[in-house]
């Protein structure tokens, strides 16, 4: 009787054991390999697809490529507080929460207008993955509209909110801010109804709509830097500085937006042996990207891409080399190279009309030579960056004659301008925005080890994939 319980007693332990082998292995626990009967596998998290935003991320920020443009506000503050010589406290703080709300909160809202109204033509796009835009399919447009609207509305709320804090005197500002970014974004989407959606053809022909809309886009740089600028300055007491400011903000906003524009027509591009072949239909709704085209050379040059291992159409810098004076982003160039020479002249000191006319047209000689310069693909970027020296050189030499307060301070802003200009006409589809990128990569690293405390390693593996896709 005992030997035969101790038998059963030793089958049952070897059965045990060998269904401890044959089982799998708990994989909700690296420290413990055994079975746990009853336990059930952890579940597999679903990979995010690979080029495409997730809505949380869209949501979170609309359009993280363009954050560079945030750079521009500050830019023309620190100007203004050069040119007074100092500034408060209060006024610093006053700028550091204009710029949170501009760049956090107003305009991502209007660019979730922007993708909105644009929803259905974004989703047709050659290049949908990669643009950023409200996440698709059409299929879910009623809960991914739906959720941009609530998220946009409860930006634009927080910033009344704002608004109305005792102490900072920011309601005017605010409210006159508010009020531009969306006065232009409301011509710019009756004007985008007007002119595009018509046709496929490549070059779009030019008509008044289109015109419109290509110096309409470069309202929104006023308010940026002006808005900037009057919290340095009181402009209420230098009207002059005022208008020669916004003629230059304008003029460059209309240079990069057409630049970028031309940029993203490449992707309807296809290459041919080095030849350009162009594909687009009407409800891709982008003539004002394809009317650009026509300005744009007919054959891509060996040395113009970004990655000469990959000659393909979005790594073609298709600025790279000469383009025509009458483009569009070379005009405006010009125009903002005469206006922002007297923008300079005039921060630093009053000015006669001699002295403003002569700026203008050393200013507007000076970035004539930066657009035209002529040179091969490989060598374009210096050689324009010399030309710009070579210009930023002469002005500072005429204002020194003229007994400015700072020359040096009077030049910044035709020096800013022109080098953006060298700056973003040197790149493809494919590397436009990747500084936006590196700077958010950076971010992340400085940042990882707090978030991995706060969410958990898991979570934020999770959401670090994600973000990597959503960048």
């Amino acid at each position: 009787m005992t030997l035969n319980s101790d038998v059963k007693n030793r089958l049952r332990r070897v059965a045990a054991g060998m269904a401890i082998a044959q089982s799998p292995p708990n994989r909700t626990s690296r420290r413990y390999r055994h079975f746990v009967p009853g336990a059930q596998p952890a579940p597999a998290v679903t990979p995010v697809p690979k080029g495409r935003r997730t809505l949380a991320g869209y949501l979170l920020m609309p359009r993280p490529k363009d954050l560079f443009k945030a750079l521009l506000m500050p830019l023309t503050f620190g100007l203004g507080v050069l040119a007074a010589g100092g500034v408060s406290g209060t006024t610093l703080v006053r700028a550091v929460v204009v710029l949170a709300v501009l760049e956090l909160l107003v305009y991502p809202a209007r660019y979730q207008w922007n993708d909105i109204r644009g929803f259905v033509a974004d989703q047709r796009h050659p290049a949908e993955k990669d643009r950023g835009r409200l996440p698709g399919p059409v299929e879910n447009a009623r809960q991914h509209i739906t959720a941009s609207c609530v998220v946009a509305g409860s930006r634009l709320a927080l910033t009344a909110v704002i608004a109305f804090l005792p102490g900072l005197r920011l309601g005017g500002v605010l409210l006159a801010m508010t009020a531009g970014v969306f006065g232009v974004a409301i011509v710019y989407e009756v004007l985008r109804a007007v002119a595009t959606g018509r046709t496929g053809e490549v070059p779009s022909r030019i008509t008044a709509g289109l015109v419109l809309l290509w110096v309409t886009v470069g309202a929104g740089y006023v308010v940026r830097g002006l808005t900037g600028l009057a919290l340095a300055v009181d402009l209420g007491q230098h009207p002059a500085l005022g208008v020669a400011a916004a003629v230059t903000l304008w003029a460059y906003g209309v240079a990069f937006v057409t630049c970028r524009w031309a940029i993203e027509a490449t992707a309807f591009a296809r290459l041919a042996d080095d030849r350009i072949r162009w594909s687009a239909d009407a409800g891709h709704a982008r003539e004002h990207l394809l009317g650009l085209v026509r300005w744009l050379p007919t054959r891509a040059d060996p040395r113009s891409f970004t990655d000469p291992a990959e000659r393909s159409a979005t790594c073609w810098a298709a600025l790279r080399g000469r383009t025509p004076v009458t483009a569009p982003w070379n005009l405006a160039m010009i125009v903002a190279g005469a206006a922002a020479a007297v923008t300079g002249r005039l921060l630093t000191g009053s000015a006669t009309a001699t002295q403003t006319t002569v700026a203008a047209v050393l200013g507007a000689l000076a970035a004539l030579g930066v657009v035209t310069v002529s040179s091969a693909s490989s060598r374009a970027a210096r050689t324009r960056l010399l030309a710009v020296i070579v210009g930023a050189a002469v002005l500072m030499a005429t204002f020194t004659l003229e007994a400015t307060g700072s020359p040096v301070v009077a030049v910044v802003p035709w020096l800013a301008v022109l080098s953006a200009y060298v700056y973003f006409v040197s790149h493809s589809l494919r590397t436009m925005g990747r500084w936006g990128g590196q700077v958010r990569a950076g971010l992340r690293r400085m940042l990882a080890p707090s978030a991995r405390l706060v969410f958990g390693r898991e979570t934020w593996s999770v959401l670090a994939t994600t973000e990597r896709v959503d960048a």
